[in-house]
């Protein structure tokens, strides 16, 4: 191996190590973190209690169905959030700044912080889907997985987006908390579900909770999906640019 390429796996490996260990160094990051693999496997074991519990209460069969959406979002949320706010962390102490200036550079830095939200995603998504959906189209379950994992990255984007220090951060955390709710409005009948189509995470409702025979293709779904997590993740990126 060449001394450039060992130089840069050894200025990446540090930069792996610092995170690891700005995360486990706050409980509240770790636990975050913990929790992420949570809710597919809860949801899993207690998936039929929850369903007789719901269709003796409110006589609604098949409850679960419409959690499932939710659940897959939530490690896009929480590990997007642990990832942001390490991102604003680095910030507000400077560290940022001064990657900036390395041959390293903040966009690759940034570059890095995005592929590690969304490479930890996409595995615990496949692990929901696997728990949750085990009869699902190997098409389908590849285009979840991709929107989810872009998901994480726009959860990461948005605080050093639109927060200006943790404590902004902190507060527009209980507000993106709303975006897991998104995919219920798919429930809506037809045409005024497509008005939450502008917001990413609809469109796991799109795809999970509309009847086969109220859906559109599933080509166009997906390219439709796929434009809005670009177009939206890209208009943050930009914004943390500038």
């Amino acid at each position: 191996m060449s001394a450039p390429l060992l130089t840069q796996s050894g200025r990446w490996r540090r930069i792996v190590q610092y995170d690891l260990r700005n995360i486990v160094r706050d409980p509240m990051l770790l636990i975050v973190m913990v929790m992420s693999a949570l809710p597919a496997l809860g949801l899993a074991i207690w998936r039929s209690d929850i369903d007789a519990a719901a269709l003796g209460a409110f006589d609604a069969a098949g409850f679960t169905r419409y959690l499932i959406p939710t659940f897959l979002v939530l490690p896009a949320l929480l590990i997007g959030w642990v990832v942001g706010f390490l991102t604003l962390e680095d910030r507000d102490e400077g560290a940022l700044m001064a990657v900036a200036i390395t041959p390293l550079g903040a966009r690759a830095y940034l570059g890095y912080r995005a592929a590690l939200a969304a490479g930890l995603t996409m595995g615990l998504t496949i692990y929901g889907i696997l728990l949750l959906l085990p009869g699902i189209s190997f098409p389908l379950a590849t285009l979840i997985s991709v929107l989810v994992a872009i998901e994480a990255v726009l959860s990461a984007a948005i605080l050093p987006a639109m927060a200006r220090n943790k404590v902004e951060g902190l507060a527009l955390t209980k507000l993106t908390n709303i975006l897991a709710m998104a995919p219920l409005a798919a429930l809506l009948p037809f045409p005024w579900r497509y008005a939450f189509g502008i917001v990413p995470h609809y469109w796991l409702g799109e795809l999970l909770l509309v009847p086969p025979a109220e859906a559109m293709p599933l080509w166009i779904t997906a390219a439709l999906a796929l434009a809005v997590h670009a177009i939206v993740v890209a208009g943050l990126l930009r914004r943390i640019r500038r």
